[in-house]
Formats: C-alpha cells, structure tokens, sequence
C-alpha cells in the first residue's frame, strides 16, 4: 500500500514540476517570424484585432480550446510571435516561445494556433482564423470555441 502511495505522490512530484510536460512540436530551423499587426472591422463594430499573415492570408482571432487539448491535433510549428512594441507581452524580441502552429485536421490551413510554451499553468491555445473564411461553411474542429467576436457572425 505504501509503494502505490510513493508512486503516485513521485508522478504528482514530477507532474508538477514538469519533467511530465506535455512537449509541443519544436520551432523548425527556417521559422517564420511573425509580426503582429491590426485588423479594423469597420463593417460591424469598428473592433480591432490582432492579425497575422500566413502564406498570403491573413488571421484574426477566433477562439480557444472548449475541451483539453491534445498535440496529437498539431501538424507542425510554422514560427513564432515577435515580441516588439505591438505585443501584448513584455517586448523582447529575442523572446521566441509564443509559437504558430498548423493543424492536422485542419488541411486548407483556415486556422492556426498560438500558444506560449514557456507558460506551464494555466494556460491555453489561442486559434486565429483566415479572414477569407469569413460568411463561408467551412469545418471548424471539434476542440475549437469560438468566442463570439460579432465579425465572424
């Protein structure tokens, strides 16, 4: 009875401090840096997003994970976030942990996802969706929630 208990508390040991980390794709030698730039919808509420370009779209926001999520659903690390004056976060721009990745269900690359893989708690992928989608049916995974920005609607 002790053993269980020793092993259960060394894997919540080792969870914790993350030798158990979930380890996400890794940044290709020839990543794209991306520049974070502004989209404005001026057709619904003047709102303003952050947008990235990918292969010639561009992506605003669109949602968060609405269950766990798994790295099984990554195709692959395309860059990363530069950190400059036009990020939410401290500017630094050798900081090159807050990644964009593509997705394997997602083959027509509608969506791409952030995520901070430096940050171990409580933190969640961010996914952007190609503005060209917009008053378009097109497959949304399963694990994206979407958070109801009016210009996707």
């Amino acid at each position: 009875m002790k053993t269980r208990a020793c092993v259960a508390l060394l894997a919540g040991i080792l969870t914790i401090s993350g030798c158990g980390r979930i380890e996400y794709p890794a940044l290709p030698d020839d990543a794209i840096a991306f520049e974070l730039g502004t989209f404005e919808d001026t057709e619904s509420d003047d709102a303003l997003f952050g947008m990235i370009e990918y292969n010639g779209r561009s992506y605003i926001g669109y949602g968060t994970i609405n269950n766990a999520f798994n790295t099984k659903y990554i195709d692959g690390c395309v860059g990363y976030v530069i950190q400059d004056e036009n990020s939410s976060s401290v500017a630094d721009p050798d900081y090159k942990n807050v990644r964009i990745y593509t997705l394997k269900d997602d083959t027509d690359n509608n969506f791409l996802m952030e995520f901070d893989d430096s940050v171990e708690l409580m933190n969640q992928p961010f996914f952007y969706r190609a503005i060209d989608t917009k008053g378009k049916e097109i497959k949304v995974p399963d694990y994206i929630d979407e958070l109801g920005y009016e210009f996707w609607n």
